[in-house]
């Protein structure tokens, strides 16, 4: 009698692919990610008020008070970063593996594209708690801006003075989701519904378990801090000592260690370059048939990998230095251990003079900006 193989196979057969790795599930752990930022995007929706005063006071509230608000909140947080890691190692792989060759161009680019979008899910959301951290990051965006040449000023001058924290919650609540799933769609989702969405799903369930268990852990362990002001600075005692949180002020410390002659070019022209390289790969290095590439010597064919290896991860290794260089020195509390109303009647929210650079004229100055950010228990 014959065994019907099929209906013999057990629950790990069905979820194995064929190549079993973690490093081949990183864009659809960064996928799994996105719908857990949907879910707790959406419960946090419902007590966040956008205003200049009391926005902070609503996070607290959220925080504080209602079921799970904590744990919801620290799952978003930690959420957030781990997305973003998963976006980094998704795409060098990508790069190294030149999945852009072929038919893949499209995919390749709105990738790119979707990079773009988590990355400005990662500033808008910094910003949407509105109390000191996310000012100084509202305030550095627009700085970062005015470093574009030519269109530079105008943009500073629209971003700041068309500022809300309503029209920040719309951009981070409705125009980037909705772009992101247009995108996710083009992206991999209409290929992947062509080839069993359940099955991929269940899979990148089964490999993504230990980022569950990390992003719970660091949820539980390590909350983002809401209890102001209960919780003040000791740092003479080594506590709740106040510096930053994210890693991604990275992009930012040429404003610290370069002249301002050399901002623009740290700021804006290399990563520009670099990004617009990206997008061109698919076009520069095409995928040459078996004919075409047994024209080519061996050696000539060795140099041209290595140099595409040695280039590829020459920056992506200065990138991770510069994630672990940038924030090795950032403790868990950030701006809100001393920017909380324990400390004084002006620090729980930032100042109503946010917009005026001429009563605050170290708005502008972005060396001292960077250098309060990381050392504000000596520059204040």
């Amino acid at each position: 009698m014959a065994v019907d193989r099929k209906a013999d196979r057990g629950f790990w057969k069905v979820v194995k692919p064929k190549k079993i790795n973690l490093r081949h599930y990183f864009g659809g752990i960064a996928f799994l990610l996105i719908i857990s930022q949907l879910i707790t995007g959406l419960y946090m929706i419902f007590y966040y008020e956008p205003n200049l005063r009391d926005t902070y006071k609503t996070i607290q509230f959220f925080n504080n008070e209602t079921t799970l608000g904590g744990l919801t909140r620290n799952i978003h947080r930690y959420g957030a970063f781990f997305l973003g890691v998963s976006v980094f190692i998704h795409f060098w792989r990508s790069f190294f593996r030149q999945d852009y060759q072929g038919k893949r161009k499209l995919v390749w680019c709105v990738g790119l594209f979707l990079s773009l979008l988590i990355s400005a899910f990662l500033v808008s959301g910094t910003i949407l708690p509105w109390e000191w951290k996310g000012y100084w990051m509202m305030e550095m965006f627009n700085n970062w801006l005015a470093n574009i040449p030519v269109i530079g000023d105008y943009l500073y001058d629209f971003f700041m003075t068309s500022y809300t924290p309503t029209r920040n919650f719309v951009i981070h609540d409705i125009i980037l989701p909705i772009t992101t799933l247009v995108a996710l769609e083009i992206h991999f989702l209409a290929k992947i519904k062509k080839r069993g969405f359940s099955n991929f799903m269940v899979r990148t369930l089964v490999m993504s378990v230990p980022v569950i268990i990390l992003v719970l852990y660091l949820s539980a362990v390590f909350p983002v801090p809401a209890q102001d002001p209960e919780i003040i600075p000791l740092p003479m005692e080594g506590e709740y000592i106040p510096a930053p949180e994210w890693f991604f002020v990275t992009f930012l410390l040429p404003y610290w260690y370069f002249p301002p002659r050399e901002w623009a070019l740290y700021l804006f022209w290399i990563p520009f370059i670099l990004f617009v390289t990206a997008f061109a790969l698919p076009f520069i290095n095409k995928k040459r048939s078996k004919a075409v590439r047994d024209k080519i010597s061996p050696k000539k064919r060795l140099l041209a990998r290595l140099a595409y290896a040695l280039a590829g991860g020459s920056i992506c290794l200065l990138l991770v230095y510069g994630f672990v260089w940038g924030g090795v020195k950032s403790p868990w509390m950030g701006c809100n251990s001393c920017h909380n109303t324990a400390m004084g009647d002006r620090m729980g929210i930032p100042p109503v003079t946010y917009k005026d650079t001429h009563r605050n004229p170290l708005l502008m100055d972005n060396r001292w900006m960077m250098r309060h950010w990381y050392q504000p228990q000596v520059v204040w």
